[in-house]
């Protein structure tokens, strides 16, 4: 009797442990800032998609479900990363765009 009662209380022990810390090199407050720096410095419809993934991915996290919490979260740094591209992309061929128009109606003449 004295050994089944050890083998719950090692099985319940299991069972109630924390979810593991978080990976090394992954925050999730720093996830979350540059979601919300994506928003604010970049495509902003991109950015609201990082910060809804980034908040999924930590919330998943804490549920004990590490290996969805690392998907979402890579998935939200994409999102952000990329949000920050487009609107690079867009400030730099925006004016280019402009020239190569003013040369071409230029020639035209």
């Amino acid at each position: 009797m004295g050994e089944e009662e050890k083998a719950l209380e090692t099985l319940v022990s299991i069972e109630t442990d924390p979810p593991p810390a978080s990976p090394v090199g992954c925050s999730w407050y720093s996830l979350r800032c540059l979601a919300a720096t994506s928003i604010i410095c970049g495509c902003s419809c991109l950015g609201v998609m990082a910060l809804v993934f980034a908040v999924k991915a930590e919330e998943r996290w804490k549920a004990g479900k590490p290996q969805e919490a690392l998907f979402l979260g890579n998935r939200a740094r994409r999102f952000a990363l990329f949000s920050i591209a487009v609107w690079i992309g867009a400030l730099v061929l925006g004016p280019l765009l402009l020239w190569l128009l003013s040369y071409a109606i230029a020639q035209a003449e």
